[in-house]
């Protein structure tokens, strides 16, 4: 059975402490491509493509081993591209389950400028006016926070959370007349992605705890966050994370897949050029 740590080793320190020239050379030589070549077989792809970087730095004079060694690396690249996308793969079917059945959690709302998506259980058009927030997510998976304080004027440009001892809070956004609004007989932010990461992973992670919201601005405000909205809070950034997790994985299995056929095609070209070994 192949040992491909032992051999790995051993294969290095033959090739560093031995220098030689002539047959013995090319009998080293030939040793290491036959450990990678059991590597390979043994699916140890790492391990082959370091004993064949050693062979190709240890001895650059054997052409005819170091030519042959090419197809090598191309089935040794293509085995670890076929890895990698059967993880990406797993990856991938298991964030889309998750995702999909998280789906009867999230609803759509059809607003008349643009859609955008928000926890089952969460009422859109009685938060305006309300205190609190609430989480939302856009066409594309964006989550964004807004703020809501009808009760009182603090002039607030930003919202911090604490629980447990802990605490997170928005970045400040200045009073525009849009993104900070305060036209609707209530003070009303829209929080957009890294302005609001920290507060809604925050939240989701303390959902079960009680938690404080303060709305900071020329005065603060404290108050409880009430807890539903904490959980739908949670509801929403759980799910936005699965859209950006189940992108990224898309990303990685398109990666692997060219980088597989890439592989393959090599292996290919290489096997027609390789020579018997003598």
């Amino acid at each position: 059975m192949f040992n491909a740590a032992t051999k790995t080793i051993a294969g290095v320190m033959l090739a560093a402490l031995v220098a030689c020239s002539g047959d013995n050379e090319k009998k080293l030589a030939q040793a290491l491509y036959d450990q990678a070549e059991e590597a390979i077989d043994a699916a140890h792809y790492s391990t082959a493509v370091m004993l064949i970087d050693s062979l190709k730095t240890t001895y650059p004079r054997q052409i005819d081993i170091r030519r042959r060694a090419l197809h090598l690396t191309a089935r040794a690249g293509e085995g670890l591209a076929l890895q990698r996308l059967q993880s990406a793969d797993s990856l991938l079917a298991a964030i889309t389950a998750e995702s999909e059945a998280m789906k009867d959690q999230i609803k759509q709302v059809d607003n008349p400028v643009e859609k955008y998506y928000v926890a089952a259980s969460a009422k859109p058009a009685e938060f305006i006016g309300s205190d609190g927030l609430q989480a939302r997510l856009s066409p594309d998976g964006q989550l964004y926070i807004i703020s809501s304080l009808g009760s009182r004027k603090v002039k607030s440009t930003a919202v911090a959370v604490e629980s447990t001892g802990e605490r997170a809070e928005t970045s400040s956004v200045a009073h525009d007349g849009e993104r900070n609004d305060r036209s609707m007989c209530a003070e009303v932010i829209t929080f957009m992605g890294v302005e609001c990461d920290s507060l809604a992973n925050f939240i989701a992670a303390h959902a079960a705890d009680p938690i404080t919201l303060t709305f900071m601005g020329e005065k603060n405000y404290s108050m409880t966050l009430p807890k539903s909205q904490a959980e739908e809070i949670a509801v929403v950034t759980r799910y936005a994370t699965l859209l950006r997790r189940g992108r990224a994985a898309v990303v990685e299995k398109e990666k692997q897949q060219r980088i597989l056929d890439t592989a393959r095609s090599q292996a290919a070209r290489t096997f027609t050029e390789e020579a018997p070994a003598e």
